[in-house]
């Protein structure tokens, strides 16, 4: 998987885009450096842009590794917004990866998203 951690200035939101196919420890290791960005607080808001992410090949034990570095870190990550961005006709494909096994629960707010704007518009708004 690679990936790009950008921060969009005008948005005031931290912004990181997927590519290629997806595995845990690629997953983790995106995970690691997004919370090491100089703009990246506990309780920011994140828009994950995997609408070139390819994660067919994602087992469980994969997920159970990412749930378990998100309960680890769930102080460095906060309680902000995540927003994940799809592909078009993928909305299905992510809930149904992301319901196998234990669901993860933090204080983070995750919404997935079919395309960049409403995404952008749904951190950016006040709760």
């Amino acid at each position: 998987m690679k990936y790009k951690i950008t921060f969009d200035e005008s948005a005031r939101v931290l912004v990181v885009k997927t590519s290629g196919a997806m595995t845990g420890a690629d997953f983790i290791k995106m995970a690691e450096d997004l919370l090491k960005h100089p703009e990246c607080a506990s309780g920011g808001n994140v828009i994950f842009d995997h609408s070139d992410l390819d994660f067919s090949g994602v087992s469980v034990e994969e997920l159970e590794v990412i749930r378990r570095f998100h309960q680890k870190n769930e102080n460095r990550i906060g309680d902000g917004k995540s927003a994940m961005v799809v592909k078009p006709g993928f909305l299905q494909k992510w809930h149904e990866l992301w319901g196998q096994g234990q669901k993860i629960k933090t204080k983070n707010k995750v919404t997935v998203f079919e395309n960049f704007s409403n995404a952008a518009s749904w951190v950016q708004t006040e709760e």
